[in-house]
């Protein structure tokens, strides 16, 4: 459904301080890399399009674990204030360098079996002739990863700091494509999540 001219940009949220966590959860370990890294390299693998990793909490850590990777890090000034603080000016940013996108795959640091086939499923569904929201499906519900057509663009820099995507899902049911993802129930918020996960 791609044309040639179709620019997608990948946006990985690494920003936050894992409070609930009590460390830094980018930079856990799954799999022999740590959770930031891995993802940017299942993003790069995907090879959907540029990749830009929004920091925030202990940045000069995160770019130096990702400085060998074909990656942007963007250091989220406003990083404290929440996700939708580090998503809205995420794409500001990403709008800035390219302002020609056609879309946005959002994905977060802390899904550890996001691989590079999801992120290049949500990809290929994408029809950029039409607004659409490309959303992971599991827990009977839509979350992330998820693609966004350029029309929600001003609905995601127009969030409020503690809110996420989810609120434009609310607003956008219809405009939604689902792609089945039971792994993506799957993150680390807790340190009982991590065991479980070990």
């Amino acid at each position: 459904m791609l044309g040639k001219k179709t620019i997608i940009e990948v946006m990985i949220m690494a920003a936050g301080a894992s409070r609930r966590l009590g460390q830094p959860k980018q930079l856990l370990e799954y799999k022999s890399d740590t959770l930031i890294r891995r993802i940017s390299k299942e993003a790069l693998k995907a090879k959907v399009g540029n990749i830009t990793v929004v920091t925030g909490y202990d940045h000069e850590n995160m770019k130096k674990e990702i400085s060998d990777l074909e990656v942007n890090a963007f250091y989220n000034e406003e990083w404290k204030e929440g996700l939708g603080a580090s998503i809205r000016n995420g794409i500001k940013h990403i709008l800035n360098k390219q302002p020609q996108t056609n879309a946005i795959l959002l994905s977060m640091v802390d899904q550890p079996f996001v691989d590079a086939a999801h992120l290049k499923k949500l990809a290929d569904t994408y029809d950029p002739s039409r607004p659409m929201i490309i959303a992971s499906a599991y827990s009977g519900t839509f979350g992330v990863p998820v693609l966004f057509d350029s029309f929600y663009f001003d609905a995601l820099k127009g969030l409020k700091n503690e809110e996420g995507g989810k609120i434009i899902f609310a607003n956008y049911i219809k405009d939604i494509v689902e792609i089945p993802f039971i792994e993506g129930a799957i993150d680390i918020d807790e340190k009982k999540d991590l065991k479980a996960l070990e």
